[in-house]
């Protein structure tokens, strides 16, 4: 059996994440420049295993599955990433992820989406360790060249090329703040 939760990647050091195939059938849209498509394109492995997990989500289990994943680890994360690769695809989708985030209140779940539009958030963003960021805040997505950065956006300081740690030396996304105001991405 598949384990659902994976460690962080190289810019979330540290966090535990959950992801799903980046495709127009779960996220509503494909994207274009879509790192995440990008990389199922460029590395044959990663699709199925997101499929996996995607059909795992659809799943009676998967809160108790997801549940016993962290419960067992030995080092909780501090902080836990809610699709680096994908997005909410249903309300009981949406609904599954508010029972996980309810059981683990020292552990700060994230995500970004761009669903703010099609499902109700609020379950999960009135929860005190859940942070919900709109990626169409700005009345498109949240990425681009920074000379067309939204004025008073939060400009991700990794994005901006200085020597940022996810979670570590940099929290903004973490914060109740970012579900607020959200963040901008600089493309590089």
């Amino acid at each position: 059996m598949v384990k659902l939760i994976q460690p962080g990647n190289s810019k979330l050091v540290g966090m535990a994440m959950f992801n799903l195939p980046a495709t127009k059938e779960v996220c509503g849209r494909l994207c274009p420049g879509c790192y995440a498509h990008r990389e199922q394109q460029r590395y044959p492995t990663v699709l199925p295993a997101r499929t996996t997990r995607y059909e795992a989500s659809l799943q009676l289990d998967f809160v108790s599955r997801v549940r016993s994943e962290l419960s067992s680890m030995k080092s909780p994360p501090k902080y836990f990433r809610i699709h680096a690769s994908g997005d909410f695809y249903d309300q009981a989708y949406i609904q599954k992820w508010h029972q996980i985030v309810t059981s683990f209140p020292n552990i700060t779940f994230y995500a970004y989406t761009k669903r703010k539009r099609d499902f109700d958030f609020t379950s999960l963003e009135s929860l005190p360790n859940c942070v919900i960021i709109d990626s169409l805040k700005f009345g498109r997505i949240n990425y681009g060249e920074l000379s067309k950065a939204p004025p008073g956006a939060f400009i991700c300081p990794h994005q901006k090329g200085a020597d940022v740690v996810c979670g570590q030396n940099c929290t903004y996304c973490m914060s109740k703040t970012a579900q607020t105001n959200s963040v901008y991405f600089v493309k590089h």
